[in-house]
């Protein structure tokens, strides 16, 4: 499994351009999904910065429904950095599936090895817009009706 997982991470291209979708930091500067640039960022001192993963889904977790319900997976980006991924439902569930490649841009916590999450866009406008991609679908980028 460990094997599988580490050629997907590394095999399988990734771009956001069929949606015209680009993950920017607060600066305005445009977050690429590299290793390297999420380092920098675990690294870094910065409060709550954007950063875009890639990575595969190796575990589902149980949804948290206290306060606004949120779908929780973890995702490996590299053989030694791991994410927990935290998304709220209102703006739709993600299908995730253990194994499958998926794309996200959303805000980095630095809680346990680190969290991502707001990885959709903001209805009010005071956020960065976060999104998800699997199976060459996007998620995020509506509200919608929690079930």
């Amino acid at each position: 499994m460990k094997l599988l997982i580490a050629f997907l991470i590394l095999a399988l291209p990734f771009s956001t351009q069929a949606y015209d979708k680009e993950c920017r930091n607060v600066d305005g500067k445009t977050m690429n999904g590299s290793i390297e640039q999420l380092k920098s960022v675990m690294s870094s001192p910065w409060n709550r910065p954007q950063v875009l993963v890639v990575g595969v889904i190796t575990k589902i977790l149980n949804e948290d429904h206290s306060g606004s319900p949120h779908q929780k997976f973890s995702i490996k980006v590299a053989n030694d950095i791991e994410l927990l991924i935290v998304t709220n439902l209102a703006f739709g569930r993600i299908p995730v599936e253990l194994g499958k490649k998926i794309s996200i841009c959303g805000e980095f916590k630095k809680v346990g090895q680190g969290m991502v999450h707001w990885t959709h866009f903001d209805p009010h406008g005071g956020h960065a817009d976060g999104f998800s991609i699997l199976d060459e679908k996007l998620y995020g980028d509506v509200e919608i009706a929690v079930k």
